[in-house]
């Protein structure tokens, strides 16, 4: 043992001193397991401050019952698995999943109905060409003269012609609404999706290599999402979320820019403006968002109380050389950074923002 764990006052001594109290002394991976729970597991950010008591409540329940059998670690070790696999990340990332396989399975839907449809309309088609040539032969047939024949051809013709308007009309509603379905979020539409959004990032920073003109993304989060969603349950969350949306989705309207869902409660808009513009509009919509007065709806019915929200806004703008996937996580990390310094507040990359919290 190091000369400096030799004295009463080590702390790892001490704990060994715990540990052969319990029943578990001389065994590293009784200390290692002690040692996670007890000093690593704060760390870790991926585990909310609930789950990291529960672990440790779990974990502690059992080393209290002085049982160092394999079966007893064993069972730790499985507890801990359980509570690694439901961290918040990989939560995310399963709720992330999900959602995409519905936006998926959606989307077929769709195509096979659009399908359907033309196959439908392909047939309608034939036969309305049938019936006007029968009709045709029919008024060619009846007709005494040319001046007889001209205006029931004309009323034929018309009548054929019309009915393809009509259907014009209809295709093209029913592609911009296949078009809708492959772009937009399904939860906070008009807002883009993600894949929508890589796409039309790449080819905006492509164009701005040859144009050269101003490109900036600004990165918005919702401050403190989890405790709403812990206090009124996800579906006044998603409300939330659609609020935040609709005041992105209004402004970025007004000014003729892209906004999208970027996964989570994280929405992007991409601008064509400087970087010090996107400061002055981040700060705009930051504002709106926390003069908001938001009601939820719990049982079908709003409610009285008034929940206010704020988001953490990062601004990056677009340099020479950078590829799509960079700029978007320049403007990821300055929002972290607003988030590491008091939330509610707008951050460029790199410059940090040290003003409080409103």
């Amino acid at each position: 043992m190091p000369s400096d764990c030799q004295t009463d006052s080590c702390a790892i001594k001490k704990l060994c001193s715990e540990m052969h109290k319990i029943g578990c002394g001389g065994k590293p991976s009784w200390l290692a397991v002690v040692l996670f729970v007890r000093n690593l597991v704060g760390n870790f950010s991926i585990f909310t401050d609930e789950q990291k008591s529960a672990m440790q409540k779990t974990v502690f329940s059992r080393l209290s019952k002085k049982d160092s059998s394999d079966n007893n670690f064993d069972q730790i070790i499985e507890d801990l698995e359980m509570f690694i696999a439901s961290n918040q990340v990989t939560v995310s990332a399963e709720d992330e999943l999900e959602s995409q396989k519905n936006i998926t399975s959606s989307l077929a839907m769709v195509v096979n109905e659009f399908i359907s449809e033309s196959l439908s309309s392909e047939q309608e088609r034939g036969k309305l060409l049938s019936t006007f040539g029968r009709e045709t032969l029919e008024v060619l047939s009846e007709a005494d003269d040319l001046e007889a024949l001209r205006p029931k051809l004309k009323v034929l013709l018309k009548s054929m012609l019309l009915h393809y308007k009509e259907k014009a009309k209809d295709w093209e509603r029913k592609a911009r609404f296949l078009e809708q379905t492959v772009n937009v979020d399904p939860l906070l539409a008009p807002l883009h999706n993600r894949r929508y959004l890589e796409s039309f990032l790449r080819n905006a920073v492509e164009q701005n290599q040859i144009d050269n003109n101003h490109l900036a993304v600004l990165m918005l989060d919702i401050d403190n999402f989890k405790q709403v969603n812990d206090a009124y349950g996800h579906q006044v969350g998603d409300d939330v979320l659609r609020t935040l949306a609709k005041i992105i989705s209004a402004h970025s309207e007004k000014y003729g820019w892209f906004a999208a869902r970027y996964g989570g409660d994280e929405l992007v808009v991409v601008c064509d403006v400087s970087v010090d513009e996107a400061l002055l509009h981040s700060d705009a919509i930051r504002l709106a968002v926390q003069n908001y007065e938001f009601r939820p709806r719990l049982n079908g019915k709003l409610a009285e109380q008034i929940v206010k929200f704020t988001v953490s806004i990062g601004v990056a703008g677009y340099q020479l050389g950078m590829s799509s996937d960079e700029l978007l996580n320049c403007a990821d990390k300055a929002m972290y950074d607003v988030k590491g310094t008091g939330k509610n507040n707008v951050a460029q990359f790199g410059v940090i923002s040290v003003e409080p919290e409103w």
